[in-house]
């Protein structure tokens, strides 16, 4: 596929529970027609080093979230340097209402217009500005030189550091709520549509200097008001827009509102979690069904009252024990990209050629976002799974019968 520097490029994020039929999908894209002069790229179809070069999304996109881009070569007019021209002479207004309209039409969690080869978005349109916020972290959390307080060094860091950063990513994410973000946002364009939240920094005429991009990104990322504990509140500048003077000059008084309680989680759904005992440790197995990014988080958090519910096949002493002294884990893996070596996806050819290799199977030590090492192991005829048990042979025995 042959792609043009400057194309405009529509970039969908599907939501993790998205089932979409491929009639569906056409419509919300605006039909067949529409599509005609486009390209489709299936960025899940790619080597995972090509998205990275291409348009970087991990660790923001969790498991079993698709991702689609629309490139169209024909609104914008190739600039001769981008480098040195920052202005997209184009009007992307129509663009803009097609990519609203689409997430309305679709399940999508994000979707924004940048210009291929260029760096910066000119929109954004998500469902929760937090989500906004965090596909602005990922320059911070992939630059091998900015540290977990969004410190630049002079030198890389290792190994251990930028897999606490990738760790850290989440927690991040939980430090400022939705009017905090908001508030933060100053010489661009916010507007509610629905219940999508749409960021812009397009020109009256519909044109775009990406010089504001920068701007964009940097108010969304908050990085200047990241906690000193990862994932810690933090401090409130204002609570609401000032209060309108009264005529003689004093402020009204702020009516007190009640906080409404929080719902309750939904239940996990799914096939019940399994347990067993290994070198005096309970170790959960779990089913593809009950596992992805958000439940490696709490497992990272020791928070197993999220994860856990009154049907698993656990006894009331194995609860006890995980409570008290914690649980090891085992669960299925579909993607050798979705573990990180070295602060990069992991290839097949990198794990065929490091990991160790016994008795028909494969084990490499890697990380895991929103969690931290792990072990991948590979059987033979069984597929691919991550560990946190120490003994990874061990482990292996729990899923290869």
């Amino acid at each position: 596929m042959s792609l043009q520097l400057d194309s405009l490029v529509t970039d969908l994020m599907f939501q993790g529970n998205a089932q979409i039929d491929q009639k569906t999908l056409i419509e919300g894209l605006g039909g067949q027609d529409a599509l005609e002069t486009k390209q489709l790229l299936d960025v899940d179809r790619l080597d995972p080093r090509a998205e990275m070069e291409l348009s970087p999304s991990m660790p923001f996109r969790r498991r079993g979230e698709r991702r689609l881009m629309i490139i169209d070569d024909k609104t914008i007019t190739p600039r001769e340097d981008p480098a040195t021209d920052p202005l997209i002479k184009a009007d992307l207004r129509p663009a803009k209402e097609i990519l609203i309209t689409t997430c309305q039409a679709l399940p999508i969690r994000l979707g924004r217009l940048f210009a291929l080869g260029s760096w910066g978005d000119a929109v954004l349109v998500g469902r929760s500005m937090v989500d906004l916020r965090g596909i602005c972290l990922l320059p911070w959390a992939l630059d091998p030189q900015v540290d977990i307080d969004g410190k630049r060094r002079a030198t890389p860091l290792n190994q251990k550091e930028f897999e606490a950063k990738i760790l850290a990513f989440e927690k991040r994410l939980e430090e400022l709520d939705e009017q905090q973000i908001i508030e933060g946002l100053k010489g661009v364009t916010f507007e509610r549509r629905g219940d999508l939240v749409v960021v812009d920094v397009l020109e009256e005429d519909g044109t775009w200097d990406q010089r504001k991009s920068i701007l964009l990104e940097q108010q969304l990322a908050a990085i200047d008001r990241f906690s000193r504990i990862p994932g810690a509140p933090a401090v409130r500048i204002s609570l609401a827009p000032a209060t309108p003077a009264k005529p003689n000059g004093t402020a009204a008084k702020a009516e007190a509102k009640p906080v409404p309680k929080p719902a309750p989680p939904p239940e996990p759904k799914g096939p019940p979690i399994a347990a067993r005992e290994l070198d005096g440790a309970v170790v959960l197995v779990f089913p593809p069904e009950r596992f992805d990014l958000d439940v490696a988080a709490a497992l990272g958090k020791r928070d197993f009252d999220q994860i856990l519910r009154s049907s698993d096949n656990l006894t009331g002493q194995m609860r006890d024990r995980i409570q008290r002294d914690g649980a090891s884990w085992i669960a299925p893996l579909e993607f050798l990209s979705e573990v990180f070596v070295d602060g990069k996806p992991l290839t097949k050819a990198e794990f065929e050629r490091d990991s160790q290799k016994s008795d028909g199977m494969k084990s490499l030590d890697v990380h895991f976002p929103r969690f931290g090492p792990v072990t991948l192991i590979e059987i033979s005829g069984r597929g691919r799974f991550v560990t946190s048990h120490g003994n990874p042979d061990t482990a292996a025995k729990l899923v290869a019968g």
